[in-house]
């Protein structure tokens, strides 16, 4: 498919605030190689989302808005610039109270996003743009989530691949089948909607592997490496999307060190 530039005037310093943020900043991921910021993510989110529109119209036709998907996708994770970037696995922990008390203060967020830069992103209105990033009823906000934390998992296997084993967890755990395994297999109890795509592409839904195995035999990434198959298909189509769009740089240049 080809895709018109999403066009986001008024949000001067936008992409500077997101650079700004790291991912995985937790005690549990002290030392990430290819440390990542939320504007490689939402870039890459959207990237994800873009390789599998083909597939998603093709289920949904024209009930799934592809222009509305592609600009949520960039700007998904913009109340972090107030909020930061709260783990996936604290969210996992938190109370019923606590959980109520993060969502209260990122939805109080959105107006002053909006009032920092603009009221319009790419013909959409921003802050529904925002309140359906939060919310996940739309199907638009579903399949973005499930990239989200797609892109979220293949950072992890990047890096178990690499050889660190602070990621193992997040990756798919001991058994395999936890971290990000676990949570991507949960969209198709969640959002019903969904079920349909996921029974039609079976491939979007990683399984169970012996991270274990990976974790003890990872290599730093090269140029090379990258070409080589892992065996592992979730991963290699990561890989490939953002080795097509993005290039190589981030996903050899270690950052930083044990």
């Amino acid at each position: 498919m080809d895709f018109q530039p999403i066009v986001l005037h008024g949000f001067d310093g936008r992409e500077e605030e997101l650079g700004r943020i790291k991912r995985y900043i937790h005690e549990k991921t002290p030392v990430m190689y290819y440390r990542t910021t939320d504007i490689i993510h939402s870039r890459r989110v959207l990237w994800h989302l873009e390789e599998a529109l083909s597939d998603i119209v093709l289920i949904y036709e024209k009930k799934f808005d592809v222009d509305f998907a592609r600009t949520l996708a960039l700007v998904h994770d913009d109340v972090e610039i107030i909020t930061g970037d709260v783990q996936l696995r604290d969210k996992e922990k938190m109370t019923k109270k606590e959980l109520e008390s993060l969502a209260k203060r990122e939805r109080e967020a959105i107006p002053k996003i909006v009032e920092m830069y603009s009221a319009i992103a790419n013909g959409y209105d921003y802050e529904v743009l925002l309140y359906a990033a939060k919310d996940k009823t739309r199907l638009e906000a579903q399949f973005v989530s499930f990239f989200d934390k797609f892109d979220g998992a293949g950072e992890a296997w990047h890096e178990l691949w690499a050889g660190n084993n602070y990621f193992l967890t997040p990756a798919g755990g001991s058994d395999g089948d936890k971290g990000y395994i676990r949570r991507l297999g949960e969209f198709v109890v969640k959002y019903p909607d969904m079920v349909k795509f996921f029974q039609t592409f079976l491939d979007y839904l990683p399984k169970p592997f012996d991270f274990n195995n990976v974790a003890e035999h990872g290599k730093l990434h090269t140029a090379e490496s990258l070409q080589e198959n892992s065996g592992y298909a979730p991963y290699e189509r990561w890989k490939r999307t953002i080795i097509k769009r993005e290039g190589i740089d981030n996903l050899i240049t270690q950052l930083e060190f044990e």
